[in-house]
């Protein structure tokens, strides 16, 4: 059903459709099938989305949503939402489900070499719900992030399960701009919530941007990333509601 709804040239059309239950012990459920069909371990900017969704429905001003991921606290900021990611998981041990090379388990994945169109080039991978590749470019717009994107994931070998892959931009003391190719969309996104979280602490670790909260740009809009002194890492960011109807589909 996923796939028949995100279809744009006669459907809705999306880059995945959400779909929230009930849980227990928590105030909803949030899952995620992404266009090739399959379903995704965690999405942040639908996270977001789900969590306003349950805000308005609730009448609360925080929820916690059960994802593939674990569960999620989201609280209310201002116009934006504030979302716990979780830590940032940067080891082997905990990319071996995405990633698949030589190595220890407590080896650190912040310096990785990707190979890319145009050879082998430094990066780094990181799990914040979902695993993200970070590459850092100086022409953003310029980089080959859907011939890379394509490259890195026809390589089933290395990563059987896909992977993300993201060009950042340095762009000020607490500022990155970004482009995100996503697994299961296998295309470019407008943005990418997981994504933003995994460039701007890759960022913070590797100091290049000033330590504190980093403002992402993406061509969908603005997050802030923050990074806890504890790995954990926070978003905030908008969740606006574009419209509302009724859908029936048979099957």
């Amino acid at each position: 059903m996923a796939r028949f709804l995100w279809n744009r040239n006669f459907w809705v059309g999306a880059d995945g459709v959400l779909f929230v239950e009930d849980a227990p012990g928590v105030d909803g459920s949030m899952r995620l099938f992404e266009p090739a069909g399959n379903e995704a371990d965690m999405c942040g900017n639908g996270l977001r989305c789900v969590a306003a969704h349950l805000m308005a429905k609730l009448g609360k001003d925080s929820v916690d949503v059960l994802t593939g991921d674990g569960v999620k606290h989201v609280a209310r900021d201002g116009d934006g939402y504030r979302v716990d990611m979780g830590p940032v998981r940067t080891l082997r041990r905990d990319l071996e489900e995405y990633v698949v090379d030589a190595g220890l388990p407590e080896d650190s994945m912040l310096h990785f070499r990707v190979d890319t169109a145009s050879g082998a080039e430094d990066g780094s991978i990181v799990d914040t719900g979902e695993p993200h590749i970070v590459l850092f470019t100086d022409a953003l717009e310029s980089a080959p992030l859907v011939k890379v994107g394509e490259k890195v994931n026809a390589d089933k070998r290395r990563f059987p399960k896909s992977v993300n892959i993201n060009y950042v931009q340095v762009t000020g003391p607490h500022d990155i701009t970004i482009r995100t190719y996503e697994r299961g969309v296998f295309n470019e996104t407008l943005a990418c919530g997981t994504g933003a979280t995994a460039c701007a602490c890759v960022s913070l670790m590797l100091e290049r941007v000033v330590p504190g909260p980093v403002d992402v740009r993406t061509k969908g809009g603005m997050m802030r990333i923050e990074l806890g002194p504890d790995g954990r890492a926070v978003m905030t960011g908008p969740a606006v509601r574009v419209f509302e109807g009724r859908l029936e589909v048979e099957v």
